[in-house]
């Protein structure tokens, strides 16, 4: 039975898969202005998980009951940042490389990834 603070960390998990779902649809559908708005919501379930990790004294690893949402969570976010790369590839083999323009995909993707770039 997982304690109060395993599940407030056990839903985080489950609320960030789903953003994370949400931005893989996105990237795959080329949709910048989606994966625009998922970016802040994805960063505010991060410092969630990231408080809630920072209260236990321990690896919430090793709970069996959170070790596969954690693993999934961790893979998916993998496979987003792998599709993120194939999609910024994609575009800038496409179009002028010594000038790309400040609206080609691959910058508006940069942006949304990297807002200091």
């Amino acid at each position: 039975m997982l304690s109060t603070l395993e599940n407030k960390l056990k839903d985080a998990l489950e609320l960030h898969e789903n953003i994370l779902h949400a931005e893989s649809q996105a990237i795959q559908a080329k949709d910048l202005s989606t994966i625009e708005s998922i970016l802040p919501q994805k960063d505010e379930s991060l410092a969630s998980l990231v408080g809630i990790r920072e209260e236990l004294d321990y690896d919430p690893m090793d709970i069996p009951e959170l070790e596969p949402l954690i693993s999934a969570v961790l893979d998916h976010q993998f496979k987003n940042t792998q599709k993120f790369k194939t999609l910024h590839k994609q575009d800038s083999h496409s179009g002028n490389p010594s000038q790309p323009s400040p609206y080609s995909l691959s910058s508006r993707l940069l942006k949304a990834y990297r807002p200091n770039s």
